[in-house]
């Protein structure tokens, strides 16, 4: 009896003195990988040498951008964002690294990737040059004016129907109080629909939220799994987030056949749409084709394309007239004055064209409230040297690059004043050069592959209701020009889980609009 229990006490001394040694080695080595570190010539908070706690807690918070937009603030445009992470805020150095595929995408994008790597999420270059060849007539513009029709027919003027019926049915005379929000929501993702996936999912005309809510939960589920890896084989803990990704794939998959079947029976497809010129798609230079698992990867990423970014974009922007209200005033001047017929809508060419400072706007209102300003990792150069950014060495091996694109705009040596919302800075002499500042559609081989669909959307959108409506926040809005912040009006805060977007819209994104004629 003794000497088994003498052996037990023995085995657990045993267990016991290796896993304290384990932890002692592995904590050694972490903090003599933080003392030694190269880079420890980059300036950032102290407790960022030892850990990327703090940054991951941000991720997951979907804070990242402001927590990155405050180290830049207080520490230049290269910061220590964790022990192996630092970030750039320099528009120079950000498109030089984005120019070409020598810093390849962080590890995070394999990690997270939906069911096949696609043409935004792969790290393969090969991979990436293919996707692009493939497409690339998808998202040319010719190919996106060319469904002009459909984009009007299922977007801004089904939201106009959507309102109508809303001051139709207040009962307030000529006034309705609506959640823009979710109206620019469900207008971006009807869009999508008809020309990814065959038909609309009905969000403006029925309220069926279904795959708004699914797919926002893919979103998060994609940035959790990015930092978090395991959570891909935890079901049982998030299955919520799981069901959303299955509802989607089925979506997709379900599109994809439907009209598959249809060309079958027909000979024929019903149009010639996004989800057709996906289906279509070849190599020009193999003939290779895309199988199943990547076409409902590829398409579902339509629904980031032109979805979430886009509408995400016109409620910032709304916002921001709202909260300037000499700038919302001018601008629907301007459209009123040079649309002054409201019998046809007004198109993409015509609003490009003539409305200048609508461009603007539309501008500052990305460079102050980027629609993708998440964590946005590169790898350094496969070929072993290195790179120095910013005038900081980094060797091979010693982390990953973040791009601080919301940083990079709000940079007070390059925007003065940089938190105000002012259309100016893109309407006099020193436009070209803050264009060059400017990185809401990225850049380099990289660069949004949808940004044509989503400036058609914008453009469109915003013409037609300004001439419209007439907008007013809610006496009760609890933001507006009524708020400051150092004589600047405070901002909706907002949430980043990919995109970003205003947080509590249900409470914050309301606003009463009237008929204008």
């Amino acid at each position: 009896m003794l000497p088994t229990l003498l052996d037990s006490i023995s085995t657990l001394a045993l267990v016991g003195a290796t896993l304290a040694f384990y932890v002692i080695v592995v904590v050694t080595r972490s903090l003599l990988r933080s003392l030694f570190s190269p880079l420890n010539t980059v300036p950032g908070p102290l407790l960022n040498k030892f850990t990327n706690l703090p940054l991951f807690y941000s991720i997951l918070r979907g804070t990242y951008y402001e927590y990155s937009i405050r180290l830049h603030t207080q520490y230049g445009e290269l910061v220590r964002l964790g022990r192996d992470h630092v970030s750039v805020s320099n528009a120079s150095e950000l498109r030089r690294i984005l120019a070409t595929h020598t810093f390849r995408k962080g590890a995070n994008y394999e990690r997270s990737v939906y069911l096949m790597p696609t043409v935004f999420s792969t790290t393969d270059p090969d991979l990436n040059r293919t996707r692009r060849r493939q497409f690339g007539s998808l998202y040319a513009m010719s190919s996106i004016r060319s469904m002009e029709d459909l984009i009007l027919e299922h977007g801004v003027l089904s939201l106009i129907k959507s309102w109508d019926k809303a001051l139709e049915n207040s009962e307030e005379e000529n006034c309705a109080t609506v959640n823009y929000h979710y109206g620019f929501h469900g207008m971006s993702f009807d869009i999508i629909g008809i020309l990814g996936f065959g038909k609309s999912f009905n969000v403006l005309s029925q309220g069926d939220t279904a795959m708004t809510d699914a797919f926002h939960k893919l979103l998060v589920f994609l940035a959790m799994t990015g930092r978090i890896p395991i959570i891909q084989h935890m079901r049982w803990a998030f299955k919520p987030l799981f069901d959303a990704r299955d509802y989607v794939t089925q979506v997709v998959h379900r599109s994809i056949e439907t009209r598959k079947a249809y060309i079958a029976e027909n000979g024929k497809p019903p149009r010639i749409d996004l989800l057709q010129k996906i289906i279509d798609a070849r190599d020009p230079l193999t003939g290779e084709v895309i199988d199943m698992p990547n076409l409902v990867s590829e398409t579902a990423l339509l629904l980031a394309a032109g979805t979430d970014t886009t509408s995400n974009t016109l409620s910032w922007t709304i916002m921001h007239l709202m909260h300037y209200p000499h700038v919302y005033q001018r601008l629907r001047d301007d459209i009123r004055r040079e649309f002054p017929d409201h019998s046809t809508p007004i198109r993409y060419e015509e609003a490009r064209k003539q409305l200048p400072y609508l461009t603007a706007v539309l501008n500052e209102s990305m460079r102050v409230s980027p629609s993708v300003a998440s964590y946005l990792p590169r790898r350094l150069p496969m070929d072993g040297n290195g790179a120095t950014v910013c005038g900081h060495y980094i060797p091979h091996g010693a982390g990953e690059i973040c791009l601080g694109i919301a940083a990079c705009h709000r940079r007070s040596d390059i925007w003065p004043d940089p938190s105000r919302f002012d259309p100016e800075r893109f309407m006099g002499a020193d436009t070209d050069g803050n264009l060059k500042n400017m990185l809401a559609f990225s850049s380099g081989v990289r660069m949004c592959i949808g940004r044509n669909l989503a400036w058609v959307e914008l453009y469109t959108t915003m013409a037609n209701l300004l001439r419209r409506y007439d907008f007013k926040l809610p006496d009760s809005a609890p933001y507006g020009p009524h708020r400051t912040f150092n004589g600047i009006p405070e901002e909706i805060p907002g949430i980043a889980f990919i995109t970003s977007g205003p947080r509590d819209p249900t409470r914050n994104c309301k606003v009463e609009i009237s008929l204008a004629f």
